[in-house]
């Protein structure tokens, strides 16, 4: 039993819209948060707040089987927008640090139960041949959010209550098209034992190694790329806008990355990005050599095609796996993302102490160079045109 190509579309297009409200919503509460701390804690307490989504995420691929199984796939999208959203309310009337603390750890969990589930459902409902277009799409739908939302933060972080008031709203909106999806994601997708996600890294070593490399360096991206830049002699206003460029090459990236890893191949894609980002990490290497429009644009070039190892694992697991080893691998993909953003800034961190700007993007530079290298001598992925079509 199966959906017509025309009932596939159209659920695709519910859950990348239900994302894509999802992303406006957090895009702004991301930083919005981050800049209510700083009035009243140390950056040291403010960092150890943000921490609390990570651990979340984690709890959320614990908990996400269990909760598939009592309520159903399609209503635990819908459950992970509620708790999101209650924890908004929480952040919207409380500057507590610890009831912060637990809100940020309920966003978190919603937030997986959300997008385990929306990432296994498109990769169950993508025609293979289109697989890559797809991701790549919900990958740019998510970014954009992101993008979006800190201009909603500068324009008005003097009300942060009433903004996260605003956030709650837009994240509620996204029950909408999720909605819309969830009795079909009910009946095909299916939820998985906890035990799955182990033996999924092991039979898919290249598509979660590509994923853990994008997520170290977009967790890095978004947390210390104004500092790193300022080590390089950049002002505070050119680093800031470094942020953006990266995470508008990542915006712009994602659909023609997509497209390519249908129209290229999987191989190629990836290969390609991971050169691209060798590229530019190495470039960075002399960022204090570069003029501000040059490394705005290696920048910009890096953003796209490190996440594209992101949108290119999503891919690669879809067509190396389906039923509930499907949801377990999908699993397994959000709990080696969380734990890479958790580790990354920490890492980042004592290595900029260390060696500076300089060499924290040698340090990338090398670790694109083993990625592109290995995969170049080992990685041969089952192409869209060999895949079968459900």
């Amino acid at each position: 039993m199966s959906l017509s190509a025309h009932a596939s579309r159209r659920v695709i297009v519910a859950l990348i819209a239900g994302l894509l409200i999802y992303s406006l919503g957090m895009g702004t509460t991301y930083p919005l948060l981050g800049i209510v701390l700083t009035e009243q804690t140390s950056a040291f307490l403010n960092g150890i707040n943000a921490s609390a989504t990570g651990i979340g995420l984690l709890l959320g691929v614990a908990v996400v089987s269990s909760v598939c199984r009592l309520a159903g796939a399609g209503k635990t999208t819908m459950i992970g927008v509620a708790l999101m959203a209650a924890a908004l309310m929480v952040m919207a009337v409380t500057r507590d640090f610890w009831i912060l603390f637990a809100a940020r750890v309920l966003l978190g969990c919603g937030a997986n139960l959300m997008f385990v589930v929306a990432e296994t459902a498109l990769n169950v409902f993508a025609a293979p041949a289109r697989r890559g277009r797809v991701m790549g799409l919900y990958s740019a739908a998510v970014a954009f959010g992101f993008v979006v939302g800190p201009a909603g933060v500068a324009l008005a972080h003097q009300d942060p209550g009433g903004l996260l008031l605003v956030c709650t709203l837009v994240t509620l909106a996204a029950l909408l098209p999720l909605m819309r999806a969830a009795e079909p994601v009910d009946r095909f997708v299916r939820p998985a034992p906890g035990r799955g996600l182990l033996p999924a890294v092991v039979a898919a070593p290249f598509a979660f190694g590509f994923v853990v490399v994008a997520a170290l360096v977009d967790a890095v991206a978004i947390s210390l790329l104004p500092v790193i830049a300022m080590d390089q002699g950049f002002s505070v206003g050119q680093a800031a806008l470094f942020v953006t460029f990266f995470h508008v090459g990542l915006l712009i990236g994602q659909p023609l990355i997509g497209l390519a890893l249908d129209a290229a191949g999987r191989r190629r894609t990836v290969l390609a990005c991971c050169l691209v980002s060798f590229a530019c990490a190495g470039a960075m290497v002399f960022g204090e050599a570069l003029a501000f429009p040059l490394a705005s644009l290696v920048l910009f070039a890096l953003g796209g095609a490190n996440y594209g190892l992101y949108t290119a694992g999503l891919a690669l697991i879809g067509d190396r796996f389906d039923g509930e080893a499907l949801t377990a691998a999908t699993a397994a993909l959000a709990a080696v993302y969380a734990l890479a953003s958790l580790s990354a800034p920490i890492l980042a961190g004592v290595a900029l102490d260390g060696v500076g700007a300089a060499g924290l993007f040698a340090a990338a530079a090398s670790l694109y160079l083993v990625t592109l290298l290995s995969g170049a001598g080992f990685f041969r992925p089952q192409e869209p045109t060999l895949c079968p079509e459900r």
